[in-house]
């Protein structure tokens, strides 16, 4: 007679390899299979291509099952499945602080201006007008209108200039706080230094006859939390940061702090709360400062025609899975170019595509309406203005946030040319030689221009040369 104890381990086994069964039978739809994660933000690995010699090495095997596993039919709700269980052991408001300060100290700028941060100079007053935006020169009358986009909330409570002082947690390289998440800086001197040596080896290469721009895109985190804040989780000031990594470069570097324009700005819609990246509204303000160096005057938004798309929920939302976020998602805005909206990339297959410079995603998934931006981040992407026809050109050297700072130079150059480095193959001296550029805009954030990792994929764009002795 069979045992209670028998009877109980046999249902164990018949549940068990039902549910194997059942799981391993939808593993053979492959019609089911998708090719991009919405939650990673990412494409999913292909099909291997079979050949003789992956066959008999056991590479075309390992690819074969990476695959399988990779784009099983249930992925995206098994990853959000985790992400429920893991919420079910509450929420933590309390602040988690981080006891090894991860960041290097930031070295004074000989005569620099309060290297340590600190508040703004008397110029930079936050504006009592959100909707205006700066002009290029301090005398120049601001638009009537600039339409700025706002979410349907912010987290409470913010301070009278938009910094937000509400208690959160830290969750890796993010702060939470509500609705919303913040990356957090950590300055690394070593990276800092290689990336301002980096910029000087590309004028060098280049010559006086280019002019170098590097802007250095502050995170959300020195932009909109307190200063407080900031300091209870031992993150590093990005004004003194970019400040220090701009005293490195030469005197014909055109080094731009934009953090006092950002700080200025943080009650307006210039980052996202779901994602990392910042807004077409923060972008803008960086070209504003672009133009105020170069001498020129920017456009103001209410001469573009401005496109919408709500419901988008970024990368912090993909790290957290969030409640709060997922009920308040992002807006993003786009300013479509005056000029031409049509470019043209070639993608990481080297193939040529025709694309828009703003793209319609009203119809795509939650996870990529940042996408709607340049072209989001091929290798190599060019565009011809044929409003303009004086044979200018500018080269934007950029990673993701680039993106969306691209499409409001256009309307200045006749030639706009911009490259990834993550997956550029070319040089930047053979590419300024050839298309004939004038200008070069490296335009990364902070992350990039502090990361030795990322520095060392700037530095295959100018190899070295060594000198002749």
């Amino acid at each position: 007679m069979e045992t209670k104890q028998k009877k109980i381990y046999r249902i164990k086994n018949i549940v068990f390899f039902a549910v194997l069964g059942v799981l391993a039978v939808i593993g053979t739809m492959w019609f089911l299979r998708p090719h991009v994660s919405e939650i990673e933000k990412r494409e999913l690995t292909p099909f291997p291509d079979p050949t003789l010699t992956g066959v008999l090495d056991g590479s075309f095997a390992k690819d074969l099952g990476q695959w399988y596993s990779d784009t099983y039919p249930l992925r995206e709700q098994l990853i959000s499945g985790a992400h429920l269980i893991q919420s079910l052991y509450g929420n933590r408001s309390e602040q988690i602080i981080i006891k090894d300060n991860p960041a290097d100290e930031i070295p004074d700028v000989p005569g620099g201006d309060d290297p340590q941060g600190g508040a703004a100079p008397a110029s930079a007053e936050p504006s009592e007008k959100p909707s205006e935006a700066p002009s290029a020169e301090p005398t120049a009358a601001p638009p009537t209108s600039t339409p700025v986009p706002t979410p349907d909330s912010t987290p409470e409570p913010t301070l009278p200039d938009g910094t937000i002082s509400t208690p959160g947690e830290v969750m890796g390289t993010i702060y939470v706080a509500g609705d919303s998440a913040y990356s957090l800086y950590y300055f690394s001197e070593a990276g800092a230094t290689r990336y301002a040596n980096f910029i000087n080896r590309a004028h060098q290469a280049l010559g006086d006859d280019v002019q170098i721009y590097s802007i250095s895109i502050p995170l959300s985190s020195g932009v909109m939390l307190d200063q407080s804040l900031m300091d209870d989780v031992g993150a590093s000031d990005q004004r003194a940061a970019i400040e220090y990594m701009n005293s490195l470069m030469e005197p014909g570097v055109h080094g731009l702090n934009i953090y006092d324009t950002m700080k200025q700005h943080n009650s307006q819609y210039i980052y996202f709360r779901t994602d990392h990246h910042w807004t077409a509204l923060g972008a803008y303000y960086a070209y504003v400062e672009l133009c105020r160096e170069k001498g020129v005057t920017p456009h103001t938004l209410d001469q573009f025609e401005q496109k919408n798309f709500e419901g988008f929920l970024g990368t912090f939302y993909s790290e957290t899975r969030s409640d709060a976020m997922a009920a308040n998602p992002d807006t993003v805005t786009a300013y479509v170019p005056m000029g031409t909206n049509s470019m043209t990339f070639v993608g990481h297959d080297g193939a040529e595509y025709s694309w828009n410079i703003i793209s319609d995603v009203e119809s795509s998934g939650s996870g990529s309406k940042y996408y709607c931006f340049s072209g989001s981040d091929q290798p190599y992407s060019y565009v011809h203005n044929p409003q303009i026809t004086d044979g200018s050109a500018c080269v934007v050297i950029k990673d993701s946030f680039g993106n969306a700072f691209v499409p409001f130079m256009v309307d200045h150059y006749e030639y706009t040319y911009w490259i990834d480095f993550r997956y550029y193959g070319g040089t930047l001296p053979d590419l300024v030689r050839e298309k004939g550029i004038g200008d070069v805009i490296f335009c990364l954030n902070m992350y990039n221009t502090s990361s030795e990792g990322a520095v060392s994929l700037l530095e295959d764009l100018v190899p070295y040369i060594e000198p002749v002795t």
